[in-house]
């Protein structure tokens, strides 16, 4: 059975101090990533595909469950260790207005076309520890399977102009060990 997935604002969660920065900052991801990343920044494509947004990311986004959204998984490297796990939601409306964005990003970050727009605005960021038995763990499981029994995340919506996309980032246990 599938556990609730309980999304709450940072100053409402215990979190671990050596994450606490990279949860709440409001920066681009990818920028601090790649000033921390002694064996090279990369970006590995795990999946681009049509399916059906989880609950709580179609509730989030304002779509019907049954809607199928554009969905982007990549995982974020340190040489040849993934740091971040993150899935991108984008609702078709969306997709259909900027298509030309999703499609030609390759093994390039969203982050860095997110975050080099001006006309690119960021909601409020939600924190959540997850563990086995979440949708998003699990997914992130099936891309990492070295998981501790408990993950750190956080979700954003991003608005470019009057569309709207969503980001989890999943932080991976290279990137806390390293910073303990």
């Amino acid at each position: 059975m599938a556990v609730e997935t309980r999304w709450l604002p940072p100053e409402q969660q215990d979190m671990p101090a050596e994450l606490q920065s990279w949860l709440t900052g409001t920066g681009s991801l990818t920028h601090s990533l790649q000033t921390q990343a002694d064996q090279g920044f990369s970006v590995k494509v795990l999946a681009e595909q049509w399916q059906k947004a989880l609950s709580d990311e179609a509730g989030l986004l304002g779509i019907q469950l049954d809607e199928l959204v554009y969905q982007r998984e990549v995982t974020l490297l340190n040489g040849l260790a993934a740091d971040v796990y993150a899935r991108t939601v984008i609702p078709r409306a969306t997709f259909d207005a900027l298509s030309e964005r999703f499609t030609q990003l390759g093994s390039h970050s969203l982050g860095e076309m997110l975050f080099t727009d001006p006309t690119v605005r960021r909601g409020e960021i939600e924190v959540v520890c997850l563990q086995a038995g979440h949708a998003l763990y699990d997914m992130t499981k099936r891309a990492e399977p070295e998981l501790s029994d408990t993950i750190w995340a956080r979700r954003s919506l991003f608005y470019i102009g009057d569309k709207v996309l969503l980001v989890n980032e999943i932080f991976l246990p290279n990137l806390i060990d390293k910073h303990e």
